[in-house]
């Protein structure tokens, strides 16, 4: 631990609990009495304080299977790489053997505790409206599909930004799976193009409303392939 200021690493741990009794009294001393750390000791609290508040929110399947696949391939890996160490004959033979399930459970739980907790900073960074979707270019409704597409391939393809207020706001009026959100200017009144795909084709829909909470649907159209 530095002896002058604490690490964000430090800090975080000792915010949520994670550190040893005697690191923990030695940094909350530290905390108490240094002007630079504190405040951030106190952010850092706070972000922890309101993850807590935050109604749990069911997490994506995609999220859920990737989380699978990791922990998956630690375990596969850690099995692969553990090998017997060279003994002198049978000389401890009758010991305890160490199970790999002790060192193989912490670094689990740690692959698993990462993911959580990235989840849960991009769920709190959405309800804080930070993970709202790009402004783009006006659009003319008698345009729609070949405009929207146009839009799409100049950004590279768009997020749905999920968990986002225009997702949720998308997802009250739309039908099919949503794979991407822009706000722009439909015929000259702000609105929300929401891209959905069902059945192989991609669908837009222009969505208005969302930021009085009556959502609506507008014009839509198949985007040419």
């Amino acid at each position: 631990m530095n002896a002058q200021h604490l690490s964000i690493d430090e800090l975080a741990e000792a915010a949520e609990g994670l550190i040893d009794p005697d690191r923990a009294t030695v940094a909350e001393y530290h905390i108490a009495r240094c002007p630079e750390c504190q405040p951030h000791s106190d952010a850092l609290r706070q972000v922890t304080a309101t993850l807590r508040a935050e109604p749990a929110a069911p997490m994506p399947e995609t999220v859920a299977r990737r989380l699978n696949e990791v922990i998956a391939a630690e375990s596969a890996r850690r099995t692969n790489d553990w090998k017997p160490k060279p003994t002198l004959g049978n000389f401890g033979q009758d010991l305890k053997k160490p199970s790999k399930s002790r060192w193989a459970l912490p670094a689990l739980a740690a692959a698993a505790l990462a993911a959580v907790v990235g989840f849960g900073a991009y769920l709190l960074s959405s309800s804080a409206g930070l993970n709202e979707p790009p402004v783009v270019a006006a659009v003319n409704s008698n345009d729609l599909g070949s405009e929207a597409r146009t839009l799409e391939q100049a950004a590279s393809g768009l997020s749905p930004h999920r968990f986002s207020q225009a997702w949720d706001c998308a997802r009250k009026v739309t039908n099919g799976r949503i794979t991407g959100l822009a706000a722009s200017t439909v015929d000259g009144m702000s609105a929300l193009l929401v891209y959905t795909k069902s059945d192989g084709s991609t669908l837009v829909t222009v969505v208005t409303g969302c930021g009085a909470g009556t959502p609506s649907t507008g014009p839509s159209a198949v985007l040419p392939r």
